[in-house]
């Protein structure tokens, strides 16, 4: 049985993870990659092929394994792991992968906003929560959150290269509740991988929701939806009248 999103009487505020949530991949940079070696894929294909790097990124992180405890060494990784799903040949893989990389470090490849996201800030907005950002990033994504105009609806971005800690450590979410003013247990945290983002905010004590826009998670004791909307069709609670 699906388990029911936290009720907006039980909430002040919406913590955001960035990439796989607010934004996404620039699936048609990587499509371009692809094609330059004859390869051509759908984005949507591209989109579902990421769902198997995110299983990936969560078994190691259950296991604590091979020495992927941070976001920069899981990177190649994901990537090598999103093209072998898409159906990459593995002759091609490792050349595409350091394009990819180099990509990323020239400009992040988690640029593109995420379907429906301003539309879902500025509706839970108006439902007068708290909206903010806790992501395991690289100093960039809150001028990239700007430019993308998701700024506009958040009160703080948390990015673990300031702080010096990364999800699932719970102490990232404690630092952006107390910022926030806001009680842990009057807010929940939205994210896309289980074992960092669900568990990292379960053990903070936010109530967890995973975002899983392809349908690769079954049977997991925490609210899922596939799109934002869902989360504001969930929370509920009428919008806040506007000023007079």
């Amino acid at each position: 049985m699906p388990v029911a999103l936290p009720r907006r009487e039980d909430l002040d505020a919406i913590l955001f993870d960035a990439g796989g949530t607010l934004i996404e991949l620039d699936y048609a940079f990587i499509a371009a990659r692809a094609a330059e070696r004859g390869r051509r894929f759908e984005l949507d294909a591209l989109r579902r092929a990421e769902g198997q790097a995110r299983l990936a990124v969560d078994r190691h992180a259950q296991r604590g394994n091979g020495g992927l405890t941070s976001d920069g060494d899981r990177r190649p990784s994901y990537f090598g792991t999103l093209l072998d799903a898409a159906g990459l040949a593995a002759s091609e893989r490792d050349a595409v992968v350091r394009e990819l990389e180099a990509e990323h470090a020239r400009e992040n490849l988690w640029r593109r906003v995420a379907p429906g996201a301003i539309a879902a800030l500025a509706a839970l907005r108006a439902r007068d929560l708290r909206l903010a950002v806790v992501s395991n990033a690289d100093g960039r994504v809150e001028a990239m959150l700007r430019g993308m105009g998701l700024t506009e609806h958040l009160e703080l971005v948390v990015d673990s290269h300031y702080e010096g800690i990364e999800k699932p450590d719970p102490e990232i979410f404690l630092r952006a509740a107390d910022r926030l003013g806001v009680r842990v247990e009057r807010a929940c945290y939205v994210g896309d991988i289980h074992a960092i983002d669900v568990l990292g905010a379960r053990r903070a004590g936010l109530a967890p929701v995973l975002i899983d826009a392809v349908g690769i998670y079954t049977g997991l004791d925490c609210p899922t939806i596939r799109h934002l909307d869902e989360l504001v069709a969930g929370v509920g609670g009428a919008p806040t009248p506007p000023l007079r």
